[in-house]
């Protein structure tokens, strides 16, 4: 009974018990996996406008949409809004890219309208085109233009980065000082005292990349109300190897 009893009280003991390892001479290799993160002020709000022409057939609804695509860029561009431009520095991050990849306009389908009585058949055409705004204000009033020139306006509004490659590197910095403070736990554990950097790798583990990215894409979306939706967070994965020693 007693060999039991102390193996129960051995496994309800607290974590840091087991935490507690005896000094060792070293030297010691430890890899840490350690994600950075910084928020930065967005200065490119991303809306998309869905448009639409109508004609006698498929040339006709084109020279429409074109038409009314004219327009909308137009009216926009007098309030600093333009179509939607590639990002700078967005290889390293997963979801900058994604967004970044829609820009500009999208190429435009047709549809044949089923006639009434007499009337004869028409074609729709219809493109979506997205644009860039120099603000959240500025991209929501663009509802009004895009319904004025046959276009309607997405619900979302995607805050994003004229340059990513400053803040990746910002991220990046803040991931190591994370992995060497827990370098430097590990060696404080083992009665270590230096922690040497070895390596450094950026390759994204799978998991850990994927809970990244839809933690940045829930963060993208979710509060649009308020300060929050006009920050953008961008993340960086390292995984650093130190050499621990005395």
């Amino acid at each position: 009974m007693m060999r039991y009893a102390f193996v129960l009280a051995m496994l309800s003991a607290p974590v840091p018990a087991f935490a507690q390892a005896a000094p060792v001479d070293g030297p010691v290799t430890v890899e840490i996996v350690a994600t950075g993160q910084v928020k930065v002020p967005a200065n490119r709000f991303r809306f998309s406008v869905k448009l639409i022409g109508k004609g006698a057939d498929d040339k006709a609804a084109e020279a429409a949409l074109a038409a009314n695509r004219a327009r909308l860029v137009q009216a926009l561009a007098a309030k600093g809004v333009r179509e939607g431009q590639p990002l700078e520095g967005v290889g390293a991050n997963p979801l900058a890219s994604l967004f970044g990849a829609f820009t500009g306009r999208g190429k435009p389908s047709f549809a044949i309208d089923a006639a009434e009585g007499n009337e004869k058949p028409q074609s729709t055409a219809t493109e979506t085109v997205f644009f860039d705004a120099p603000t959240r204000a500025a991209a929501t009033a663009a509802g009004s233009a895009a319904e004025a020139n046959g276009g309607k306006m997405a619900d979302e509004v995607i805050a994003l980065l004229d340059d990513y490659v400053g803040p990746t590197r910002r991220a990046k910095a803040d991931a190591l000082a994370k992995a060497r403070a827990e370098a430097d736990a590990y060696a404080a554990t083992l009665g270590l005292r230096r922690a040497a950097i070895a390596r450094i790798s950026e390759k994204q583990d799978m998991v850990a990349g994927s809970m990244s990215f839809f933690l940045e894409l829930i963060g993208m979306f979710a509060g649009k109300q308020g300060a929050a939706s006009d920050s953008v967070t961008v993340n960086a994965n390292l995984s650093v190897e130190f050499q621990l020693s005395r």
